[in-house]
């Protein structure tokens, strides 16, 4: 039996988004303002705005927001973040600013960039090192923006060229217009999470400016826009040069199957490696699948590409093959999340944990919109197994997310509440 020596765990939430298009699976860049304290500028500090479109929180520290100019060719500046952005929530970032303008709502982080109004370049990087280059392809790159005249983008050309009262705003969706996602349109409380990598489609000029922050409420793409979600997407290194990719589905929608892509970068340059994995049409039951890819190795990535039964390809999240050093060190460490049991279950269920060494725990249950619903362990606890029980009598039916943070381990597990 081959015993597998490496794992990296992602927890995703979907598939979403056609080949060319789609909603995005990480955290984007969803709006931004360059004209803050200008003459004529409706606030005070320029600023960038976060939006999660997943349904689980994303630790930014240890992560940045990085600007350089329209034609600038050399290192980028860096705004370091902190903190996390819950699932469908905003996280704002005040940066440079002057005397004109109001005040900006509360922001979740500040900075010193000072960002052109109408043309530069703008990343969200995985860490604090500074970019390079008018157009860097970099493994830690997040999401990238250029608009107006820059030299760098996403895609077939930068975003439109915002102005003195006018920000750039990320879409909603694909036919999106900047009436719709203006305060009060059809458009307005349904995200911004569309993400083509083309900047020239998936940005709109936007007059009616409305940065929001950690306090913002809750903004869920459209149903229609997530034909399939998962729980899990696993790349597993051996011992003989395969790689064992394995993921999970909880629903799927029209699904005719899947096929696993691998590529030398994260960004680009997919190819399929596996035959066609038959899907489950529709369904809200969990599923399990796995593809043992020969030509796998440490360093490289994959991504799940799903295909509906009208023929639209949608794609996963990429994920990277650690090192075997690497994992290792990761799974000897034992941390564990137990799956609940019994799950679905009605009205109570137990959610049990392991801890190698003592460490501070924290476990928290949220609703589907990532609202908190309570924390049953917080605080420094001994070696050892440990279980909670959760009395969800009085608690709505459906779907929810516990979170369990330990020993510098995350995993988020699905709990279904049934009546």
């Amino acid at each position: 039996m081959k015993q597998w020596i490496g794992t990296l765990l992602i927890c995703l939430q979907m598939f979403a988004g056609p080949a060319a298009a789609q909603i995005a699976g990480h955290v984007v860049i969803s709006e931004l303002y360059g004209n803050g304290g200008n003459n004529g500028a409706v606030y005070r500090n320029d600023y960038v705005e976060l939006y999660n479109p997943t349904y689980f929180s994303v630790t930014l520290a240890g992560w940045s927001v990085q600007y350089a100019s329209s034609t600038g060719t050399g290192a980028w500046h860096v705004s370091p973040l902190g903190g996390r952005i819950l699932p469908f929530g905003y996280y704002l970032v005040q940066l440079a600013g002057g005397t004109n303008g109001v005040s900006l709502p509360a922001p979740d982080t500040t900075g010193t960039i000072n960002m052109s109004a109408s043309a530069g370049k703008i990343a969200l990087v995985r860490s604090t090192s500074p970019l390079s280059g008018g157009s860097p392809v970099d493994s830690s790159i997040v999401d990238m923006v250029g608009y107006g005249d820059a030299n760098g983008y996403e895609g077939s050309g930068p975003a439109p060229a915002p102005g003195t009262a006018t920000s750039l705003e990320r879409k909603a969706g694909p036919l999106a217009s900047a009436s719709g996602m203006a305060q009060g349109g059809s458009d307005a409380t349904n995200g911004n999470g569309w993400d083509s990598n083309n900047n020239a489609a998936d940005f709109v000029a936007q007059k009616s400016l409305s940065p929001q922050n950690s306090l913002s409420a809750a903004e869920r793409p459209p149903d229609d826009l997530l034909p399939i979600r998962f729980g899990s997407l696993k790349a597993a290194a051996g011992g003989n040069s395969t790689t064992l990719v394995s993921w999970s589905t909880v629903s799927e929608t029209a699904c005719y199957g899947f096929e696993v892509q691998r590529s030398e970068s994260r960004t680009g340059g997919f190819g399929t490696v596996s035959p066609l994995i038959p899907g489950h049409g529709t369904t809200i039951l969990t599923h399990y699948y796995s593809y043992d890819d020969p030509g796998g190795a440490p360093g490289l990535f994959y991504r799940v590409k799903e295909i509906d039964t009208n023929g639209a390809e949608w794609f996963s999240e990429s994920i990277e093959v650690m090192p075997v050093a690497s994992v290792r060190s990761v799974d000897r460490g034992g941390y564990a999340l137990l799956q609940n049991y019994p799950n679905p279950f009605n009205p109570g269920t137990t959610i049990g944990y392991r801890l190698p060494a003592a460490a501070i725990v924290r476990l928290e249950i949220f609703d589907i919109l990532g609202r908190v619903i309570g924390t049953f362990a917080e605080g420094r606890q001994n070696p050892g197994e440990y279980s909670i029980r959760w009395d969800a009598t009085g608690v709505p039916a459906g779907v929810y997310l516990c979170r369990w943070e330990a020993g510098g381990s995350v995993r988020t597990m699905r709990l279904v509440l049934v009546r």
